[in-house]
């Protein structure tokens, strides 16, 4: 009989399961600093003999469609993941493997040709794929085992594709070759490093830069060769080794820094090795810095370099770090974000194998976002605050006057460095966050904005600013004696925004032209719609009566003109030395109001005239043969 009691329990029972359910489905979470995760998908189905979905990853940026696609290694084949948005990642691709239950899978590419190895044993082979077709298709161009059956690792420096740990069909070995891709399509030999140095066993890795290659030799450690690839035969010169050093393991992977100063390097074997941080600015005398990792069990797997002050660690259990190695003797952890939440430091769970969780990642995208790959988890993308491409922003006052100080208003984001210029500007340049600027003229400038940060890129902007003020120039007619008020000035202005106030000072009245002036100097402040003010001053004179004016009367230069503080003058050398000279300085009125006598028994005469009223005056000089005459303003 069906009660109330029973259907009360079946509703328990119901809600029960659907609140476990419901507990089951939440997603997991992710420890994590200065990190965001944007999305994580999961497409693969297929695992390997260790329970594993995922192996090696790159990326590649699709320039003529401006599209971003993380390329995924996996235990089946390799994915083409459109990441463009990476909100909704999508599955653009998919190709298999000659093998589909793989550990090992390897990505490069160059141009629009990806590269993918394995070094899983069994009917393995070299793959090539063209990627012009994204994100519709990629066709296949080579599946076979003519170059190698199996490789380890790749990397393609220039226009040559490096591969190293490789197993021919016939299954003997090479150390490292070194292929041309003038033709993408079809790579061509150049060298067998065994074929020069035949003493190196193995390459698990390597680093070329330049033809510089970093080579990561297993348990023989780290060796650095020069590949001749101009020579009419190819070929490597070892240029030196590192097979001593701390935490010493078996030498795994390598990342070089864009000034080629530091070299990040990890040793896989045993577990729990820090990675190093090794000074390579003189390739002759390497030398190993500093060792970091996150924590004590952690082990770093894959190196990224970024720039010259940061590191991205790809670090099996502990996911992702991002380190800065700006200071070669003290890297530093400032973010991370852990992508496999089933063990390791942040879980404080190292249960399992100790190289469970992130493969490698790819922080190359141009949107500066981060794609990483974790065996188990899938593919995350990822983003950090502290790894952003600069943004170039600023905005200035209006209604700016000439000879004011202007601050622009820096509203830069993930920024760091600054380069300013202010073409016609004092300064005219400026590395500050926020510079100050003015500029003496009117008119309509540039200012320019170079903002970076520690990504090595840059953002410009360049925005105008309109200074106003007015141009003045005057023309005048002197007072015809020294208490006649016949002077007159006139005030030519052009610039600024019309119309235009004038303010004569001491006097002359609020008109463009000031008139019936006496003897004296006079100021015109003209303002424009702005409200800006500019300046000029004139001195009107007459001749003194007082003022010699014969045949015999010889001008001579004075200096500084104007002046606050002295003038100088400089005689005929001729003069008798020790000779009396007989100084009058003369106003505008004809009043005397200084005179002295000097002995002429330097060449460079100092006359004093800080006590003077600021205003136009006449120096008279009298020798016993000559007379000398200038004029000087004392402002």
């Amino acid at each position: 009989m069906y009660t109330k009691l029973t259907y009360i329990k079946q509703l328990l029972i119901l809600i029960t399961f659907l609140l476990s359910n419901a507990l089951c489905s939440q997603p997991p979470t992710y420890a994590a600093n200065n990190f965001t995760l944007i999305s994580v998908i999961s497409p693969e189905t297929y695992t390997n003999t260790y329970g594993d979905k995922y192996s090696g990853c790159w990326g590649w940026y699709q320039a003529n469609k401006n599209k971003e696609y993380a390329i995924a290694g996996s235990a089946s084949g390799t994915y083409w993941v459109d990441v463009t948005n990476p909100l909704t990642p999508t599955v653009s691709a998919y190709k298999a493997g000659k093998v589909t239950t793989t550990v090992w899978r390897e990505i490069k590419t160059y141009q629009n040709y990806c590269y993918v190895i394995s070094d899983d044993g069994g009917a393995n082979s070299f793959q090539i794929f063209d990627m012009q077709y994204l994100p519709d298709s990629v066709s296949k161009v080579y599946d076979g085992v003519n170059y190698f059956k199996r490789g380890h690792t790749l990397w393609v420096d220039g226009n040559k594709l490096y591969v190293a740990g490789i197993t021919y069909s016939n299954n003997t070995t090479s150390s490292m070759n070194v292929y041309s891709l003038a033709t993408p399509s079809v790579p061509v030999l150049m060298r067998q490093l065994k074929t020069d140095h035949s003493f190196i066993s193995y390459v698990h890795d390597m680093m070329p830069v330049d033809d510089t290659v970093y080579a990561s030799c297993g348990n023989q450690g780290l060796y650095i060769f020069k590949f001749n690839s101009s020579a009419p035969t190819p070929s490597f010169t070892l240029l030196n080794s590192l097979t001593s050093y701390p935490a010493s393991g078996f030498n795994h992977s390598t990342q070089l820094t864009p000034n080629k100063k530091t070299l990040i390097m990890t040793d896989e074997v045993p577990a729990k090795l820090a990675f190093k941080v090794i000074s390579v600015s003189n390739n002759t005398n390497l030398a190993v810095m500093a060792t970091a990792k996150q924590y004590s069990n952690t082990t770093p797997h894959n190196p990224f370099v970024v720039s010259n002050t940061l590191c991205f660690m790809s670090s099996y259990q502990d996911g992702l770090q991002l380190y800065d190695i700006s200071s070669a003797a003290s890297p530093s952890l400032i973010g991370y974000f852990d992508t496999y939440y089933q063990g390791g430091g942040n879980n404080n769970n190292w249960s399992g194998d100790n190289y469970d969780g992130q493969w490698g990642s790819y922080p190359y995208f141009p949107s500066k976002n981060v794609f990483a790959l974790d065996q188990r988890n899938g593919i995350f993308m990822l983003k950090s605050h502290l790894y952003q491409n600069p943004n170039s922003n600023f905005s200035i006052p209006t209604g700016t006057c000439t000879g004011m100080t202007i601050t622009p208003v820096n509203s830069s984001t993930s920024s760091t460095t600054y380069t300013w210029n202010f073409p016609g500007g004092s300064p005219s340049t400026s590395t500050l966050s926020t510079p100050s600027v003015s500029y003496s003229l009117p008119g309509t400038y540039t200012i320019n904005l170079i903002a970076g940060n520690s990504t090595t890129t840059t953002a410009i902007q360049t925005k105008t600013i309109f200074i106003s003020g007015a141009n003045i120039s005057t023309s005048y007619t002197n007072s015809s004696c020294g208490t006649c008020n016949d002077g007159s000035i006139n005030a030519n202005v052009s610039g600024g925004l019309m119309p235009y106030t004038y303010t004569w000072i001491p006097s002359g009245g609020n008109n463009s032209s000031a008139t019936n002036l006496l003897p004296g100097c006079y100021t015109v402040d003209v303002t424009d719609a702005n409200n800006c003010i500019s300046s000029t001053s004139v001195c009107l004179n007459s001749t003194p009566t007082n003022l010699q004016n014969n045949n015999k009367t010889n001008l001579i230069q004075v200096y500084p003109n104007p002046s606050n503080n002295e003038i100088l003058f400089n005689l005929n050398s001729s003069l008798n030395p020790n000779e009396i000279i007989e100084i009058k300085i003369i106003n505008t009125l004809g009043s005397i109001v200084r005179s002295e006598n000097l002995y002429n028994n330097q060449t460079l005469q100092r006359i004093q005239i800080s006590n003077l009223n600021n205003g136009y005056y006449f120096l008279q000089i009298n020798t016993s043969t000559k007379h000398y005459q200038s004029s000087f303003i004392k402002n």
